[in-house]
């Protein structure tokens, strides 16, 4: 028998890598797909439903003591898998929608048509060249917010030809060291954030809170990275000056990492959200 003709092994090849390359896309689907049915917690039920609304608030409020409690306990330890499990939604965004996409970037906002007014503000932090996230939410909102974004790196040349087609501006710097939140508003002349996306690499554990103490914010998107005692110290400071979790999301590539949606209670009524209870 003669050896396998070159044509024969290459196609036999090509075979093999599409196959694995099919195998590692339906894992990695199946893995999204359970993430997302993590993010809706246990409860299922019809949130038109004014009756079912009002139970699940009674329920809250009945039991937030021991949602408290096993939160705390959840956080002292090192498995941060049982301490997502244990974090509860404390409001409910009867309309929410994913900006920027499905992949890593992608963040929940609460019922984005509904973002501020005109000359509102917008502050995206942690870019990376990949703004999917502004882009998308400049479209929903019909680009009537100023977006403030910053990196550690200068952006490439396309980024910031984009970013000036969005309304957008461009800061450098690592937060909090060589550049403040604070100092982009002022810059800017803004005194209000209405969205705010963070992703910079545990650069939120000390950057977030000069910002949401003198200045008024409406949503926060964060990944929060580390420990679950880092993971509850990040939410804890937000929950102090009244915001609330209306979604939490896994990153399937990033045990240690964890995505957080919340709200202000005082912009609750107007993005159309319910206040649960206040578990932090």
């Amino acid at each position: 028998m003669g050896s396998p003709e070159p044509c024969n092994i290459h196609q036999f090849l090509v075979v093999k890598f599409l196959f694995i390359l099919l195998s590692l896309n339906v894992v990695t689907f199946f893995i999204i797909a359970k993430n997302s049915q993590n993010e809706c917690g246990a409860e299922v039920f019809n949130i038109y439903n004014a009756n079912a609304i009002h139970e699940l608030r009674f329920k809250y409020r009945r039991d937030e003591g021991q949602y408290r409690r096993e939160l705390y306990k959840a956080s002292k330890n090192n498995d941060n898998g049982e301490f997502y499990e244990k974090v509860k939604i404390e409001a409910l965004c009867l309309t929410k929608e994913k900006i920027g996409g499905f992949k890593d970037g992608g963040k929940y906002v609460c019922n984005p048509k509904k973002a501020g007014k005109k000359n509102c503000t917008i502050v995206s932090l942690g870019l990376k060249n990949q703004i999917n996230f502004d882009l998308h939410i400049q479209n929903v909102t019909d680009g009537r917010c100023l977006i403030l974004g910053a990196d550690k790196d200068p952006q490439n040349q396309q980024t910031q030809e984009s970013y000036r087609k969005i309304n957008g501006k461009l800061f450098t710097g690592k937060i909090p060291d060589e550049l403040t939140i604070p100092y982009m508003l002022e810059k800017a002349g803004k005194h209000e954030v209405e969205l705010l996306k963070i992703d910079i690499e545990e650069g939120e554990l000390t950057g977030l809170e000069p910002l949401i103490k003198d200045f008024f914010v409406c949503q926060i998107f964060i990944e929060v990275h580390g420990t679950p005692l880092k993971h509850l110290d990040m939410l804890q400071i937000m929950a102090r000056y009244g915001f609330r979790i209306f979604n939490t999301e896994s990153n399937p590539f990033c045990s240690t990492c964890h995505e957080y949606s919340l709200i202000n209670e005082n912009c609750m009524i107007h993005y159309g959200a319910v206040l649960l209870g206040r578990i932090l």
